[in-house]
């Protein structure tokens, strides 16, 4: 009987999802709100399964702000505000198309904003500016400082900033690329005081072409920042020059889970069409999903130095080139399978040569030696974000991890932490799949010797499996990680 109760209690709920919490936020202070054919000037959200056309009336928090916080029923949805009530699609009120669609949040046939709600998940959708992927209307510019940079005026490449990743990878790099990156003289070198990555046609490791791929792994990691690449491309059927980054820590997972941002990319059928992407969980390639991203022509992009450009805060990603912004990628506060880049990130250099996307049309062997020359790598950080470092004379706050006790273990283990100065400890546990398992932040009023506990159980309260797990600690500007072993 009891087993019959709870298979239609299953059933049950399956086919009558429960409603969730969600909260609507957008900033009208740029705005004169009207009243439309309503009786009173109002601001609505509408959408074809919210309530559509009509909408459902937000209240009026003052400043501009306008909020509406309902119950609805998990699953994707799209949807605008509008300025007025009108109970009509073809109308007045609706945010505009071309500035969602400029700004890189409008999706589908009516370039709707989109968010998907999860069954007992409360979640916020905005805050945004109205008609706007912004997340306020006020045009805060950011004062950047500069933080880490190679202008390659030396004779030789600088390897306390640079790495290489070497040899054909699985499966060509994950794209079938066709070339063996090497740290070899004759594929990366200074001269004239740029520096040059060169794909040579060269029989080499069981390739026909080699090339480099040079990295700032753990020389060079950030989030959040400006980068500015100034670099003269390579042009010819088959090239596939980058300048890209990758995460450091993989917080979310392997690739895509953790993110992907193309800074850069260029293919050589399609000379002059320069490509700014970011790769997710939910819209990546190897899912069938496209991930966001823009483009413009750089007719002399072969012939002359241009500034390749990322700006990168906490609510968006904006592509520029030589300043001119032509794509933004916005937070719209989903979670990490939309917007992985709340972590570290390195760059990567590379010409790559053929392979799924660069090999499109064949390989052009007539074209080599071929150049991706690189006059500066300049990396900035909004000042604000330094405040605390130059309070303390720029001497950066350090972290220890020593090693936890007991490990193995089967209930309970121990993170010793050694702060130098007080400060904000993030931790995040994830498995040997680099799934999150559980994350937290602790917050230490002084600096000295600390400790973290982890009691085994996930972000729901549930005793994990037995099996190899990874506690990764992290501060403003440093991270550690341990492996420990759970028993069962």
């Amino acid at each position: 009987m009891n087993k019959i109760i709870i298979f239609n209690f299953l059933i049950f709920s399956l086919l009558h999802p429960q409603p969730t919490e969600v909260t609507f936020i957008v900033d009208m202070s740029q705005q004169a709100v009207q009243a439309g054919d309503g009786d009173y000037p109002a601001v609505y959200v509408s959408g074809g399964n919210i309530n559509g056309p009509a909408g459902l009336e937000m209240n009026d928090n003052g400043d501009g702000i306008w909020s509406l916080t309902t119950q609805l029923n998990p699953g994707s949805y799209t949807y605008k505000f509008r300025n007025g009530y009108y109970n009509y699609w073809d109308g007045p009120g609706w945010e505009s198309d071309q500035n969602l669609i400029a700004g890189g949040c409008a999706y589908g046939q009516y370039n709707d904003r989109i968010f998907t709600l999860i069954a007992n998940q409360p979640m916020t959708v905005g805050p945004f500016c109205f008609g706007s992927c912004e997340s306020n209307c006020v045009n805060d510019s950011i004062e950047y400082t500069l933080v880490w940079s190679d202008e390659f005026d030396s004779s030789d490449i600088d390897m306390s900033k640079w790495s290489y990743d070497v040899g054909t990878g699985d499966w060509g790099w994950g794209n079938g690329e066709a070339q063996y990156y090497t740290s070899n003289s004759n594929n990366s070198f200074i001269e004239d005081g740029k520096l040059i990555i060169q794909a040579l046609l060269q029989n080499y490791g069981g390739a026909n072409y080699t090339s480099a791929r040079m990295v700032t792994k753990n020389k060079g990691d950030w989030r959040y920042g400006r980068i500015e690449v100034r670099a003269k491309l390579p042009a010819g059927t088959g090239t596939w020059p980058a300048i890209w980054m990758l995460p450091t820590d993989y917080v979310y997972g392997g690739w895509p889970n953790s993110g992907e941002i193309d800074i850069m990319e260029h293919v050589g059928f399609d000379p002059g069409r320069i490509h700014g992407t970011a790769h997710t969980d939910l819209y990546n390639w190897f899912d069938g999903s496209p991930p966001p991203g823009g483009s413009m022509i750089v007719s002399d992009f072969n012939s002359e130095f241009h500034d390749y450009i990322l700006e990168w805060t906490e609510n968006n990603l904006k592509w520029f080139v030589d300043g001119n912004q032509y794509f933004t990628y916005t937070n719209n506060n989903q979670g990490w399978s939309r917007w992985p880049f709340d972590q570290y990130f390195h760059l990567l250099l590379n010409i790559a040569i053929g392979g799924t996307w660069g090999g499109e049309q064949g390989i052009d062997d007539s074209i080599f030696p071929v150049r991706l020359e690189v006059d500066y790598v300049r990396v900035f950080e909004a000042s604000s974000q330094l405040s605390s470092q130059i309070e303390r004379n720029n001497v950066p706050l350090r972290l220890a991890l020593g090693d936890a006790y007991p490990n193995p273990f089967n209930h309970n283990v121990i993170f010793p932490i050694t702060l130098g100065t007080p400060g904000i400890i993030n931790y995040t546990i994830f498995d040997i799949q680099g799934r999150v398992i559980r994350s937290g932040m602790n917050r230490f009023s002084e600096g000295g010797k600390k400790i973290i506990y982890w009691d085994g159980t996930n972000r729901d309260g549930e005793l994990v499996s037995a099996g190899t797990y990874f506690f990764r600690a992290a501060n403003t500007d440093i991270s550690k990680i341990k492996k420990i072993v759970y028993l069962k």
